[in-house]
């Protein structure tokens, strides 16, 4: 039978009738009720033979559920019939994958576990013959049990294919990414094709997002967290969608069931049998505050209190530092999404049914309760399901039939559930990264000289402009237009830090040598020189300001790889003990607004190729001594048409209008 069954499937899918689809799943159930019966009728005739006619009436009475309800589990990768479910334990909540754990029994006492685990796995509830409910989840744990004459225990963990984003640990980074592509990329890489975002806040694309050292599973939850969404399962027509929210009025489609405590009429229609309303004491208001160097002025500080108080104190706040915001709009709604996660349960439902189509994201209209306050709908936050089908136990029907029941938990229809804030992994402390830029460039900055690094942990950067985000750089002293400014350059290893250990808050905080990257001068023999050296962009010159400190040669050297401006706005004194020399190699020009004094204690010697004075008014010259003028060809004084000439041969004196020669003594030609 169970070929036959599997032949029709397979037929099924090859020509997409969907209606003979349909009657299939009923002959799988139909298979597992004959299945039963089978096991039934053996137990029942193995009491007559024994004489046990009590036993046997009370299989034959036992053999069949009450309720019309029956559990089934289809292994995709084997046949259909392979396993009876015994009991399951169903636990959904929002914002959490659920787990599913089944206990079965089958004839085949040996089933490899690579046939199962990791593969889809399809469970069913059903009840007089329709299917309440479906779910389509993967294998996460397999256990073979004890095995009987003819029936071997198997025990299942079931969960949603989200689970497996838990199996991959991951350091990486989003640039200019919002949450919605984040998630995306993250479901796509994992094989997770059904997933919908039922979004009504903004949420803005975030510059620079870091997967630090965390599960892709970590990591979706705490960004959820922070943007204050919530997610759940959602089955249609055998499809698990995965569904984000932000807000409680995306959800729709209410189930209305009656209250009724009695056991009886709950073995006949589907009823909440329990139900309870707690109102807790929780936070009354939330305060978060952050700071963005783009706005250091900015208050960013946002508040936000509870609407509604039950009576209880106003002064239980919440607040935070830092908010992980950068703008008003964002910490208008991080601070309203903290409050509303504080106080996601201070209004709560609890109650127990045997509905089995209550599942998160679910809403829930209640009826016929005494308390006309309960009666209302209700929204599906938490969800444990238990049921039990112990006929499918080889000669053990059990006192009783099949049976399900579940404990839930609901929070008003219009109260928008928001997960706790997750802990943000820490960054242990300052890290090495090399600085990047685009191909050619040497200085890659921004007008606050931020530059973009590759960091070595970092497995999708291209060591390009796009490696990281724009990163501040610690400098020596800043100012307001004043202070010290040295850009790393493109190929520098740096050393960076973290803003309070927050991954996403990266700052340079000082630069390293290494084994291509050394330092000026050659170690250990310059380890006497201290030295400050740039270098010519896209060139091979250098400035530099060299100190020299060993005993006996200390000296200070400036090298100026091309002009060299000094400017003083008062004095400027120089004092030389020793020697001073000054070699120019081409011209040099020196203007003196004022008066020049210089003063010689011993000689001055000047050896001049050509020299031009031009004095404007008086040139003086007094000599306690003797003045010597020596000329290898003459030597003139000039005054307008008058002149005094000496050369090698002659002694010329002109005066324009007269000579006077005077002395005690005049000889002329003697």
């Amino acid at each position: 039978m169970n070929e036959i069954v599997e032949q029709a499937k397979t037929i099924s899918e090859l020509t997409g009738n969907s209606k003979l689809a349909n009657q299939i799943q009923k002959g799988q159930q139909i298979v597992h009720l004959a299945q039963n019966v089978m096991n039934k009728a053996e137990t029942v005739a193995a009491k007559l033979n024994s004489g046990d006619i009590l036993g046997s009436v009370s299989e034959l009475l036992n053999s069949s559920s009450p309720t019309g309800l029956q559990f089934t589990l289809e292994a995709l990768s084997l046949p259909a019939t392979t396993f009876s479910v015994i009991s399951f334990e169903l636990r959904e909540g929002y914002s959490e994958p659920y787990c599913l754990t089944v206990h079965l029994s089958s004839s085949l006492d040996r089933i490899d576990a690579s046939q199962v685990l990791d593969q889809k796995v399809k469970f069913t509830l059903w009840q007089s013959g329709k299917v309440e409910r479906v779910i389509s989840g993967i294998v996460s744990s397999f256990t073979q049990g004890e095995s009987g004459v003819e029936q071997t225990h198997y025990f299942l963990e079931i969960r949603p294919a989200l689970w497996r984003t838990g199996l991959r640990r991951n350091a990486r980074i989003f640039q200019q990414k919002n949450l919605q592509q984040i998630l995306t990329a993250l479901l796509n890489e994992h094989d997770i094709p059904h997933y919908a975002f039922a979004f009504t806040d903004s949420h803005p694309a975030r510059e620079f997002c870091v997967q630090w050292q965390e599960t892709d599973f970590d990591f979706i939850q705490r960004l959820t967290a922070e943007e204050g969404i919530f997610y759940y399962f959602e089955e249609k027509e055998g499809i698990e969608t995965l569904v984000f929210s932000d807000n409680a009025e995306t959800l729709s489609s209410p189930l209305a069931y009656p209250y009724n405590p009695n056991k009886t009429a709950q073995l006949q229609e589907q009823t909440v049998g329990q139900f309870l309303k707690r109102t807790q004491v929780r936070h009354s208001r939330a305060v978060l505050k952050d700071y963005t160097f783009k706005k250091p002025d900015w208050v960013a500080q946002f508040e936000q209190s509870a609407t509604e108080g039950e009576g209880q104190r106003q002064g239980y706040e919440h607040y935070d530092y830092p908010g992980r915001f950068k703008g008003s709009e964002q910490g208008k709604a991080f601070t309203r999404y903290r409050l509303e996660s504080l106080r996601r349960d201070a209004h709560l439902g609890e109650g127990e049914s045997n509905i089995p189509g209550l599942s998160p994201g679910r809403l829930l209209t209640l009826s016929q309760h005494p308390n006309p306050e309960f009666n209302t709908t209700w929204q599906v936050i938490g969800v444990v399901s238990r049921g039990e089908q112990p006929q499918s136990v080889e000669g053990e029907a059990g006192e009783k039939g099949t049976y399900f029941t579940n404990h839930f938990q609901v929070i008003p229809r219009y109260q928008t559930w928001r997960p706790l804030q997750r802990t943000k992994p820490k960054v242990d402390g300052p890290q090495i990264a090399q600085v990047v830029g685009p191909k050619g460039e040497e200085i890659f900055t921004d007008n606050v000289g931020r530059v973009r690094v590759q960091f070595f942990w970092d497995r999708e950067g291209k060591y390009d402009d796009h490696s990281s985000c724009w990163i501040r750089v610690s400098q020596a002293w800043a100012g307001q237009g004043w202070g010290v400014l040295a850009i790393p350059r493109v190929g520098q290893e740096v050393l960076v830090d973290f803003l309070d250990g927050d991954p996403d808050q990266p700052i340079i905080t000082g630069r390293t040598y290494h084994a291509t990257n050394v330092p000026p001068g050659k170690l250990p023999q310059s380890k006497t020189q201290m030295a400050l050296r740039s270098k010519t962009y896209k060139g091979e010159g250098y400035n530099e300001l060299l100190f020299e400190d060993a005993p006996g040669q200390e000296q200070l050297n400036l090298h100026a790889q091309r002009d060299m401006n000094t400017v003083v706005l008062n004095d400027r004194n120089t004092i030389v003990i020793g020697n001073h020399s000054e070699a120019i190699h081409d011209q040099q020009s020196i203007e003196i607004t004022a008066n020049r004094y210089m003063e010689i204690y011993q000689n001055a010697i000047s050896r001049i190729k050509e020299l031009s004075i031009d004095v404007g008014n008086m040139y003086q010259i007094f000599v306690d001594g003797n003045i010597t003028f020596t000329s290898e060809s003459e030597i003139l004084l000039k005054t307008n048409g008058s002149f005094i000439k000496i050369s090698n041969s002659q002694v010329n004196v002109k005066g324009e209008k007269e000579v006077s020669v005077n002395g005690e003594q005049v000889f002329l030609n003697e």
